[in-house]
This record gives structure tokens, sequence and C-alpha cells, in this order.
């Protein structure tokens, strides 16, 4: 039966209707659940806007008018300096303020001044406060004299006093008395209010900081953020550093590098940035301070979020029911096609028998019955088919044994000898470890092997007595003749010819072309075997019959000069098993018409199917 190949996988209708099923049902809802997020987080992201621009315009209110505070302290100590100082009598009444400790005084009375000094024009002066001695403070104070010295007034950027551990500002302040400047006013004040400022006004949903004008921080709504903590690489620290008088506006989300994320910030988070919308405002003075209000993104979009979370599971369960109704519905449709396409692959696998059996009133059904029908008219044309093909072979069969016999019948004494030479071939190849088919093959090369005795004359054929020189020469042509015969006959001659080579020896002395070895065809070494066996054990005319046990004696003994030692190794395990005996040779030479490959073949042994691996087959 021919090969059928493995039908290309396909969809199941089941797949298709669920498929359907999560396209109209499913989708949409996907959709629309998607559109309303994305409605929703538009309005939140506008309420966030509003909420941060408001939270900005209020903290950077605050911090200006805490800043002027600051400012106005210092330049009321000033001005209260210059009213009547006469002129030259600034350093005595710089003298009187140390005697009286007016500075003391002042300090006791201003809850955000932790230093105060005053000093005339040449640097000789008092001071009261914290005895800060920073570095930077120290450069600080002597930038904001210098300053004084030449009537102008100062605030430093936020510094991170040592001392303190907390942010602070130097201020300066020229006093103007009779002269140009006579002294100048130095005040060290301390931005924690700022920080207390952000701290109450952020929270779990605000982050809220200031910067300077280098993007230093001032403060922070996180007390556990460092102090004066460069935030200049943070994306909207950079935006509002580059940006004039743009305040107030809303920055989007960024992932890598999230703005409102320092390095602080990401060892806190576990080093994973986080995605922020914000707002950033300048504080109303010449600080060039700036106030950043903004907001975590799962935080900020939290109810947007909760609803795509609630949509996805809407969607989840929407979908589980689909596919449990596709599973109920759809398979009532699905099962049916799914026998059919069963039963069709069965059919195509060589099984005509196959029938469905369907149940349904639809145009499944029908097809159904069309298909069992179909069967049927197969199953019927395969069986004609079959024995057709059977009277066939049993035609050509007969005609090969008919051409046979009619050689047998020219000559009384080998009577049979095609028929017993066909089945000791078949018992040698069933030895060698040849397939059912292969034996066959052998077997019709046995019966057709002397067909080209038909060629030869009778009273050749049929002398009683030994040939001559010149006789056995023709004889020696009824391999060729064979030959020429089975040209009429191409595929005969393809499938069996090669057992006319009988009569070639291994050694290289036989006939007709002389061949050696495993030139000769495992056929015509097969069939070798076979033939002289027969011939010796049958009487002829001019020789008298010996006991098969002496003929594979002989067998035995010419194997490497005329016969294959394979296929005479192989004989004689046939013959050791019962499969060579007179009984049996009897039988093949009358009833060989009714000879059964499969019976003779049965299971070969292991010895005999490595033989066969040895020699190969034909």
């Amino acid at each position: 039966m021919a090969d059928v190949r493995a039908p290309r996988r396909r969809g199941r209708i089941l797949f298709s209707i669920l498929l359907l099923l999560f396209a109209v049902g499913l989708l949409p809802l996907i959709y629309l659940s998607w559109d309303l997020v994305g409605r929703s987080r538009e309005s939140i992201e506008s309420t966030q806007q509003e909420w941060q621009l408001d939270k900005a315009k209020l903290i950077s209110a605050q911090v200006a008018i805490y800043v002027a505070g600051l400012r106005s302290q210092v330049s009321s100590i000033a001005r209260t300096l210059e009213i009547d100082a006469a002129p030259g009598s600034f350093p005595r009444r710089v003298e009187q303020i140390r005697g009286e400790k007016a500075l003391a005084r002042y300090l006791q009375s201003s809850d955000n001044l932790v230093y105060l000094s005053v000093a005339d024009i040449t640097g000789n002066g008092t001071w009261s406060g914290l005895d800060l001695r920073d570095a930077r403070l120290t450069e600080q104070r002597e930038e904001a004299f210098q300053r004084g010295q030449h009537g102008a007034a100062m605030i430093s950027v936020p510094i991170v006093s040592e001392s303190l551990q907390e942010p602070v500002v130097v201020l300066g302040e020229p006093v103007f008395a009779g002269q140009p400047v006579a002294g100048v006013v130095l005040a060290v004040a301390s931005l924690q209010p700022i920080r207390a400022i952000t701290s109450a006004t952020g929270g779990r949903l605000f982050e809220v900081y200031v910067v300077d004008n280098r993007g230093r921080l001032v403060a922070h709504s996180d007390p556990k953020m460092p102090m004066a903590a460069d935030m200049s690489a943070v994306e909207i620290v950079r935006i509002f550093m580059r940006a004039s008088e743009d305040s107030g506006r809303m920055v989007g989300s960024r992932r890598s590098g999230a703005f409102g994320t320092t390095a602080f910030q990401l060892a806190q988070a576990g080093g994973r940035p986080r995605e922020m919308i914000g707002t950033f405002m300048r504080v109303p003075d010449d600080s060039g301070w700036g106030v950043i209000v903004q907001s975590d993104v799962e935080t900020a979009y939290f109810t947007a979020i909760d609803l795509r979370r609630q949509s996805l599971k809407v969607a989840a369960a929407v979908a589980a029911l689909a596919v449990g109704l596709g599973f109920l519905f759809a398979g009532q449709i699905s099962r049916p096609v799914q026998k059919l396409a069963e039963g069709a692959r069965r059919l195509a696998g060589g099984d005509y028998g196959t029938r469905v059996a369907v149940e349904s009133g639809n145009e499944v059904g029908v097809l159904a019955d069309a298909f069992n029908q179909m069967g049927e008219e197969i199953q019927k044309a395969i069986l004609e088919i079959q024995r057709r093909a059977e009277e066939n072979k049993e035609l050509f069969m007969g005609s090969i044994r008919m051409l046979a016999n009619a050689i047998d019948e020219k000559d009384p004494y080998t009577r049979g000898h095609s028929e017993r030479v066909a089945y000791y071939s078949a018992c040698t190849a069933k030895h060698l470890g040849m397939t059912a088919e292969e034996v066959e093959r052998v077997h019709l090369s046995g019966i057709i092997h002397d067909v080209g005795k038909i060629g030869i004359e009778d009273k050749i054929l049929r002398k009683a007595a030994a040939l001559t020189d010149e006789e056995y020469g023709i004889m020696k042509q009824h391999p060729t003749k064979g030959e020429h015969i089975l040209d009429a006959v191409p595929l005969l001659k393809e499938k069996a010819g090669d057992g006319l080579m009988h009569h070639e020896n291994v050694d290289g002395s036989g006939y007709p072309r002389g061949l050696h070895g495993e030139d000769i065809p495992l056929l015509g070494r097969i069939v070798s075997v076979a033939d002289a066996f027969d011939a010796m054990t049958t009487d002829r005319p001019y020789s008298k019959a010996v006991a098969f046990e002496d003929a594979v004696a002989r067998l035995k003994s010419l194997a490497g000069r005329k016969f294959d030692p394979a296929c005479v190794a192989a004989f004689e395990r046939a013959f050791l098993s019962g499969d060579v005996s007179p009984a049996k040779a009897r039988r093949a030479s009358v009833a060989s018409r009714h000879f059964d490959i499969k019976e003779l073949v049965g299971e070969a042994p292991p010895a005999a199917a490595a033989a066969g691996t040895a020699q190969g087959t034909p």
C-alpha cells in the first residue's frame, strides 16, 4: 500500500469559534476599558497639575516671604544704626553696642537668626550668637563684608552648617552714616523653617522640595534627603534651571533617569527608577530659587491604574465565561466534525472499513452520511481491485509455470526441476535473512532460470549420453537465449532475470560471461546452488541421484570456487532446519502453484539475518 503522508496540521473549529467569541465579546470590552482608563488618566493628570501648581504657588510665596523677612530683619538693624549716627562716630557706636550687649538681646527676640555681627569699615566690630567657624560660613561672611564695604547687600547660596547640621544663609547689609559706608551688618539665618514648610506640605501623594539657582537642595519634604544635595542631574530641575519665566509648567513622566530620583532615592527604592509627573515654580524674588512639586505616577494615577486592573479582571472573567460557553455550545458542532476528520484520516491511511456515527440533523449529519456511503463505495472498489490483482497475479504466475512446465516436458528426466530449484532458492533466500518480498523474487527467478532451454534442440536436451564439445557449446547458450526471451517482458526480466546467471562461478570459470565473485548477481549465486543441488539429487541418464547429505557436503567442498560460501552456508542451514528435505522437494515439484512465501519465511533466525546483511540483498 502506498505511503500516506501525515496530514498538514490545521486549526480546530472549536478554536475558531472561541476566537470569534473573543473577538466579538472581549475585544470591545478591552477597548472600552482602555479608552475609559485613558480618559480617566487625562482627567487625573489635569487635576494633578492644578493641585501641584497650587502647592508650588503656596510654597514659593511662603519661601519668598521667609527670605524677605530675613532680609528685612537685617536691613532694619542697619537702618536703626544709621539713625543719629554722626560722621566718624560709627566705631564708637559699635563699642557702645558691644558694651550694652544689644546684639544678644536682638537675637533673643528672633527665632531665625543664629548669628549677628556689626563691624565698622575697618573690620573692627562685635558679634553675638553661635560661634560658627565653619570654613564655608567664614568664607561667605568675608564675601558679604567685602560687598557691604562697597555698599551692596548680599544673601548667600544655601550652606550646610557643619556646626548646626542644618542649611543656613549668610546675609550682609551696609550701614550708611554720614559717609558712603560706615559699617556692615552680618547675619547667619537658619533655613529650617523652609524645611518645615516642605515637610508640612508634602506627604504620601506629593514630593516637595526647594532648590537654589545651582540646582542644590534647600529643603525637601523627605527629612531623610541629604542636605544641600545636588539635584541638577534630575530632569525637572534641569528644565527649571534652563527656563526663565516658564513657571508652573507640568512636566510629563520619564522612566529612565526619572526626575525627582536622585542617587539617594534610587538606593531607597532598591535601584529602580521611578516614573514621575511634576510642576516647578520660581520663588518670586531675586534669589533664583525654585519650588518643585511632583508625584509618583503609580500614586498619582492610582485610580486609573486600579480601574485598568479591575477592567482586566472583568475581561478575564468574560474570557473564562466565553471559553466555557464555547466549549459547551461550540463543542456540539466541533465534536461531530472531529469525528469526521478522524474518520477521514483513517480512511486515507488505508482503513477502508472506517465509518462514523454522527447523530445530527444539520449539514454535518448529511456530510457524515455521505462520508459513510463514500467509504462503502471505496471499500467495494478496493476489494474488486484486490480480487482482480490476485487474478492477474495468478494468470502471470500460471503463465510462468506453464513456460517452466513446457521446458521440463522436453526432458522427462528433469520433470519438476524448475519448481524444485525455485523452492530450494526460496529456502536459501529465507536463511540469508531476506524479506518475504525478496524471497518471492528469488522463487520466481528459480522458476524461469532455464527458460532459455526452449531454444535448445530436443536431441541435445534428451541425449542420454554425455554431450560432445559442440553440443555442450550449444547447451551453454541457454542463459543468453533466456535473456532474449525475457526481453519481451521487461518487468519480469528486471525482477527475476538475474537467476539466468546460475551457471556463473565465483572463481570466474562459469558462463556465459565469466563473471567473478560478487560481480555475479545475488539471485544468480542463489539459483546456482539450488540448481546444482537438484541436479545431484535427481536421477539422470548419465548419473544416479545422491543422498541429500552427500549433496550438501559436495556443495560445501565447492564453496569459494564454484559457489558463493554465504549462499552454501544458508542452504546448509535450510537443510539442517528441515526446510530442505526429500518430502518437501517432492511436494514442491507437484504443488508449487500453492506455494506460500509468508509460510516459508516466517521469522528468519538472527544468524541468517546477519549472513544476509553481510552479502546484501538484490
